[in-house]
């Protein structure tokens, strides 16, 4: 049986994009590594999450752009937006600031919720896709997930006055 040029050639094209768009699981490991507060206004909060990017991969990769999610406890508080371009070396290590705008009803209501526990630690977890350079059909997406810990008494809220203050991460 003989299979026409043009099915081949659609054949072709359709596995490669698939290749290059799928998301490769495990090439990167993304953690946060410092948390501190920012700007505060009457209905919103900016908290900074420093997340540390760590490449797997024997290539170096160039991000153009990342996404990613952050929970506490297990609620979903906002999502970290970059698109700063960032070179992570092969088999190496780099850092990036991201802010997630925190409504603050929704904040106080959290911030209360913890001060009635007697445990001053709370788990986060952070969901991330990594976008690299290369446009159309040869971009690639990096898809991580890390879970860890945080101590709040040692996250201060912005009083107006000051700079932010660190909050202590555990892995």
């Amino acid at each position: 049986m003989r299979v026409p040029r043009e099915i081949l050639a659609l054949l072709v094209v359709l596995l490669l994009t698939s290749c290059a768009t799928a998301p490769d699981q495990g090439a990167f490991d993304v953690s946060v590594v410092n948390v501190t507060s920012g700007e505060a206004t009457l209905w919103e909060t900016r908290l900074e999450f420093v997340v540390r990017l760590q490449n797997a991969t024997p290539n170096s990769v160039t991000l153009e752009g990342a996404a990613h999610k952050i929970y506490l406890n297990g609620t979903y508080i906002g999502q970290g937006l970059s698109n700063e371009r960032v070179e992570v070396p092969r088999l190496g290590t780099t850092t990036q600031t991201v802010a997630v705008l925190l409504k603050n009803l929704t904040l106080m209501r959290k911030l209360i919720e913890f001060g009635h526990s007697q445990n001053q630690t709370v788990t986060y977890r952070v969901d991330s896709t990594l976008y690299t350079s290369g446009g159309g059909m040869f971009a690639r997406k990096f898809r991580a997930m890390k879970e860890g810990g945080l101590d709040l008494r040692s996250l201060s809220l912005p009083t107006g006055s000051g700079g932010p203050s660190p909050g202590t991460l555990s892995r």
